[in-house]
């Protein structure tokens, strides 16, 4: 199950692209304009003009979890409250590669290798500028772990 959510706010202080590790077992989150089966060479952190999807790729060795990994996106934007309700602000979250995740190798009992969740306007078209922050969710047995987050601007 994937989630996606938009915040509605006048913008976020102090946003900074980038990453958060926070679980044991992630090693790297990167965003790319571009789709590709591998993991991308480069993190986009900021693209200039508003793609149709923005993939975000997620790559883990040996990551602890008795499920699936979930995200959640959220925008905030500089643009008024009320034309936003009113525009096509709202996004869409979809899991792109959940076969790339298997059994690690003996080293432990959790999964390794690579996910992709794609980001999209909810309606098509390129995506709405502003601050995004996806989060990575490890899920099981009922409860949902914060392993991941990623922040990136689009347009501005």
């Amino acid at each position: 199950m994937l989630l996606a959510a938009v915040t509605l706010s006048s913008g976020q202080r102090g946003f900074s692209p980038g990453e958060e590790l926070v679980a044991s077992g992630v090693e790297d989150v990167a965003v790319s304009p571009k789709v590709t089966t591998s993991y991308p060479e480069s993190d986009a952190l900021r693209l200039d003009e508003g793609p149709e999807v923005v993939y975000v790729y997620l790559r883990v060795e040996d990551l602890a979890t008795d499920g699936e990994l979930e995200a959640r996106v959220e925008r905030w934007s500089r643009t008024p409250a009320l034309a936003r309700l009113f525009g096509s602000g709202r996004l869409r979250l979809s899991d792109e590669e959940e076969d790339r995740l298997g059994t690690s190798d003996g080293r432990g009992s959790g999964v390794s290798g690579m996910v992709r969740f794609a980001v999209r306007a909810w309606f098509g078209g390129p995506l709405p500028a502003g601050d995004y922050t996806v989060e990575v969710f490890a899920a099981g047995r009922g409860s949902r772990v914060l392993v991941a987050k990623k922040y990136f601007v689009v347009g501005d």
